[in-house]
């Protein structure tokens, strides 16, 4: 336990570091300071110190600005210093606005509220139970429940069209909050179990609808509130004083556990989830040391400790079913390791055919993590490294500070799945196919590149794969696979411009604009949507707002593929002139020479065309027009449409 003299040293040591405006040191020491003592003190000191220095949070940091606006029909103002903390540990700096209390109808459906005059990035609906299904808990207490199933069905009606009315006529993220179900009701803890229509039985199944609701609308999460409340404790989630003297729905208690479960929801609309676990060996995967116990005495299996072990490997692989690369980074003889998988292979739940890439060496493991983004063709910042060593975790930090950390608890094996899943660094609303064949994929890619080294050129080896491109309507793709790949591509990414589900939309929807997919397979495999293009014309032009490429499939002519069917549809369009943008970034210089090297000619942007930092190039029509490689085989390249109105495939 730390003491009262470690804190005020903590304190002094953010406020110092806030003066001198140094973000970095400062959030380090407010994580800190409310990682070891949380008291609300403590969280207003914080709050009041980061809210100085947000400018240099943002530039320092990378900060991403939102401008959030709250929707409610309950007191938050007492969470909101909470609300912004945890936004800032998550690196977020929010510019938050709070609406009129009980006004939500009014702000969501009229176009010129005070909500739609604010023009926000994000917006939080923050509603209870009296407001959303206030009829509920009467019509539940005989235990009967004639009225319920209607209710629900009314209820739901009623948040549709709020939703879709606010989607019409704005493109800011939703985060819509479900309810909590009450700690008691009328009806006993007995009945409240065994009746079918008993209010906490009611209100999951709403919770259940809101959820695929919120489905259905583009850019739009439901936080489950009520996991919260059960996890922590529903008895203590809410102050009923505090509730019925102000309609506070959370205890002071349960602010900080209630503000960090919001923000993490919320941030699966910003942030696309990390794509690679990289676990080390012993003490992690396993109990023991490998070199010192053999394969025989390393824990595993359904005995005590092992079965804890056994659990973290189970958990690994329910990762992986849904698109999650494994990878393994350990300081061990390789062949004993081998060997330890093969022995024991009763008593784990992995194998390693689970695993996409090992790395098992005396190496330093940053130079492993490094080989395997390498390998893998991944920014180090997809990859979570496990170890149970706070020697190699604190390496890793900083040397590789993009990779996210986390220090397996070698005196408490059985909080290793705790301790991981309450990171949020996987978490996602949308699974699409082409995630649960990820693996599939990237095993696939080690067959191309053994392929690769036994032919004897790069054209003879590219005809060899037999690739297919089909191009598709961004919306059919389906659109949360195209988001997705907005959300984490970078390094061949033109612009990088994260656009939202509503943005595609709105270009595949509006006249002169196209939202195109390509989806590529070969003798290998399916690799599923790769890539994606955004594009306009305006006059005699056809801008290419944005092109990205995954960075699996660089390097074999399809982002080539890509602009020629851009360049074909811009002539059938009656375009003169191939407009493309790139906006460097850290991460983007694979693709910096791609319009020139494609014939483009650098120009000087028009009036306020662009944003800093945008460099334009431009391609006559009239006189060329991109071909796509001959190696690859193309499929629905046939029409000039890719709007709403038409999907292409094969």
């Amino acid at each position: 336990m730390r003491n009262d003299s470690e804190r005020q040293d903590l304190r002094r040591s953010l406020k110092d570091a806030a003066s001198r405006g140094d973000a970095i040191e400062a959030v380090k020491r407010g994580r800190e300071l409310l990682g070891a003592f949380s008291k609300p003190s403590d969280v207003m000191f914080c709050a009041s110190s980061f809210a100085g220095i947000v400018d240099a949070i943002a530039d320092q940091l990378r900060a991403k600005r939102l401008k959030t606006y709250v929707v409610r029909s309950v007191t938050v103002e007492p969470i909101l210093p909470y609300l912004a903390t945890e936004a800032v540990l998550a690196n977020y700096v929010l510019d938050l606005q709070v609406g009129g209390y009980g006004s939500y109808v009014e702000e969501l459906l009229n176009p010129q509220s005070e909500l739609a005059n604010f023009k926000p990035d994000a917006v939080l609906i923050l509603l209870d139970l009296e407001e959303i299904a206030g009829r509920l808990p009467d019509l539940c207490a005989d235990g009967i429940g004639a009225g319920v199933e209607a209710e629900i069905e009314e209820c739901l009606a009623r948040i549709a069209q709020l939703l879709r009315s606010f989607r019409s006529w704005s493109s800011a993220r939703l985060l819509f909050q479900g309810l909590v179900a009450p700690d008691r009701t009328s009806l006993g803890d007995v009945g409240d179990a065994n009746l079918r229509h008993s209010l906490t039985n009611a209100i999951q199944q709403l919770n259940q609808r809101l959820a695929a609701l919120c489905g259905t609308i583009s850019d739009c999460v439901f936080f489950d509130v009520d996991r919260l409340a059960a996890r922590y404790g529903r008895a203590n989630w809410r102050d009923e004083r505090m509730f019925f003297a102000s309609r506070l729905p959370v205890s002071a208690d349960s602010f900080r556990t209630y503000s960090r479960g919001l923000i993490r929801s919320f941030s699966t609309l910003f942030r696309a989830p990390r794509k690679v676990l990289c676990t080390d060996l012993d003490n992690t995967l396993w109990g023991g040391v490998l070199g010192e116990d053999g394969p025989d005495g390393i824990a595993t299996g359904g005995a005590f400790p092992g079965n804890c072990y056994l659990d973290y490997q189970k958990y690994l692989k329910q990762l992986s079913s849904r698109g999650i690369l494994l990878a393994i980074a350990s300081k061990n003889n390789e062949a004993d390791a081998r060997e330890a998988f093969r022995v024991r292979s009763a008593d784990l739940a992995l194998s390693l055919d689970n695993f996409v890439a090992i790395k098992i060496s005396w190496k330093e493991k940053s130079d492993s993590i490094r080989e395997l983004a390498e390998e893998l063709s991944l920014g180090l910042d997809s990859f979570v490294f496990v170890d149970d060593n706070p020697v190699e975790c604190e390496a890793i930090r900083q040397q590789l500070p993009e990779v996210a950390v986390v220090m397996a608890p070698i005196h408490e094996p059985w909080k290793l799945v705790e301790t991981l899943s309450e990171q949020p660094f996987f978490d996602a609303a949308v699974v699409t196919d082409d995630d649960l064949n990820r693996l599939s994929e990237y095993k696939a890619q080690a067959q191309r590149a053994e392929l690769a080294s036994s032919v004897g050129n790069r054209d003879e080896f590219l005809a060899s794969l037999g690739i297919v491109c089909t191009f598709q309507s961004a919306l059919q793709a389906p659109l949360s696979r195209a988001v997705q790949l907005l959300a984490k591509t970078n390094q061949f990414n033109l612009t990088t411009r994260r656009h939202s589900a509503t943005e595609v939309e709105a270009f595949a929807s509006t006249a002169g604009g196209q939202a195109v997919v390509v989806r590529v397979r070969d003798r290998f495999g399916d690799a599923g949507v790769v890539g994606l293009a955004l594009v306009r014309n305006q006059g005699r032009s056809c801008y290419i707002d944005s092109l990205l490429l995954s960075c699996r499939v660089i390097g074999r002519g399809i982002e080539t593929a890509l602009l020629a069917y851009i360049g074909e549809h811009a002539v059938r369009t009656g375009a003169k002139l191939l407009v493309g943008e790139f906006i460097a970034t850290k991460k983007n210089t694979p693709c910096a020479d791609f319009y020139p090297d494609h014939g483009f000619t650098k120009r000087v942007p028009l009036g306020e065309e662009g944003q800093p930092g945008s460099v334009f190039y431009e391609l006559d029509l009239t006189t060329s027009v991109p071909t796509s490689p001959k190696w690859i085989t193309l499929e629905g390249n046939e029409s000039n449409d890719l709007s709403t109105s038409a999907v292409l495939s094969s």
